[in-house]
């Protein structure tokens, strides 16, 4: 596992490394070297080498056979839907897939999911990701002027980056079902959990499971409980980004963790709307410190715990209007009711309806942005 890992140091975290190195070692690097780097890091490389990993680890362990057939593996490592941004997937869980295909002179594409899940999956990202943060940028994210705006900021950031990756795997899946291949769901709507351990459970499936069955349980599992934890979220927040923030991001996950675990008794007999709401505070609090340095990321949280508040302008009243339509759809509606609804004649399964929606992303195509997980 040492050649891949060593790749996603060199072009992801040995800035990083210099900067927590002594000024006299900063010295000698060499900024050509850093630079070219920076401009040849290959897209995705977090998420196939873990897929690189997954696959050389179950080759030793015996779970899987070696696969000879270069262009099949070739074709597991760099599958293009999911490449850039997750969802990340198992060799043993494709490997039939790809021999079916493979074999098959005739594939049997699932065209109407494929473009179903392809069309919400830009609306997603069109309307509840990139719309929003037009809002969310409005505001001094650093040092907002009051509690209110500060508390504008934490929640629409907390909803522009589950749609935005929630988007980008939904499309995944879709251009993945176009091409006869089925890719795992990769959040299983994560807003609606009831404590910070069920959350991981929900967000980002397929880096929970990696990481559960990878690390934590190679470390011992519940042995150790709290030792695995910590280790387990520190790896998560630097595989997010090469910075204190993330490290920081991981260590605030791997509290409520634990402290869930120690508390669970009297968490578990609250309302579940309590916990689902407790749930996402918490959790949505953490957030900012993916565009935040430390020092701006307290500002923020002291700004929000501040009395200095006024009443919303009548600019403002939309936004959180805006906002507030978008946490309605996310907490009141769900997805096994209009999204994986197989039923006849289903609303969402229209197909002049996804036309609309597909030509409506297109008037608003201006207003993108590339996607956050992107830069992983």
């Amino acid at each position: 596992v040492s050649f891949p890992l060593i790749a996603l140091w060199l072009f992801k975290y040995l800035n990083f490394t210099f900067s927590l190195l002594p000024d006299y070692i900063n010295d000698i690097k060499d900024p050509f070297f850093l630079f070219f780097l920076k401009v040849s890091i290959p897209a995705g490389i977090s998420f196939y080498t873990f897929q690189l990993l997954s696959y050389v680890i179950d080759v030793y362990d015996g779970s899987i056979q070696k696969e000879k057939n270069f262009v099949k593996f070739a074709t597991y490592i760099s599958s293009f839907p999911q490449l850039i941004a997750g969802p990340i997937v198992r060799y043993k869980d494709m490997v039939s897939q790809l021999s079916l295909i493979a074999t098959q002179p005739k594939l049997n594409p699932d065209f109407a999911s494929g473009i179903k899940f392809l069309v919400f999956g830009i609306f997603a990202k069109t309307f509840f990701s990139d719309a929003l943060f037009l809002f969310h940028a409005k505001f001094n994210l650093s040092n907002p002027s009051t509690s209110l705006d500060a508390v504008y900021s934490v929640i629409s950031y907390s909803f522009i980056i589950y749609y935005d990756f929630w988007a980008y795997s939904l499309m995944a899946i879709g251009l993945g079902k176009l091409f006869a291949i089925n890719l795992p769901r990769n959040f299983l709507e994560p807003y609606l959990s009831t404590s910070p351990r069920e959350f991981w459970k929900r967000w980002h499936v397929t880096l929970s499971y990696w990481i559960r069955d990878y690390v934590y349980i190679r470390l011992g599992g519940n042995k150790a409980y709290k030792r695995n934890i910590f280790v387990v979220f520190l790896a998560v927040g630097l595989w997010h980004g090469a910075g204190m923030n993330f490290i920081c991001w991981g260590i605030y996950h791997a509290i409520l963790v634990v402290v869930f675990h120690y508390t669970q008794f009297s968490w578990n007999k609250l309302p579940k709307a309590s916990q689902i709401l407790l749930t996402y505070c918490l959790i949505s609090l953490g957030w900012p410190l993916f565009y935040l340095d430390l020092e701006s990321y307290f500002k923020l949280i002291k700004s929000i715990i501040s009395i200095e508040s006024t009443l919303p302008s009548v600019y403002s009243m939309f936004n959180w209007l805006y906002l507030f339509i978008i946490a309605i759809w996310t907490f009141g509606v769900r997805e096994s009711r209009w999204l994986l609804n197989q039923k006849p004649n289903n609303f969402f399964d229209n197909p002049i309806l996804q036309s609309f929606i597909f030509v409506l992303c297109l008037m608003f195509f201006s207003y993108r942005r590339t996607f956050i997980y992107f830069q992983f």
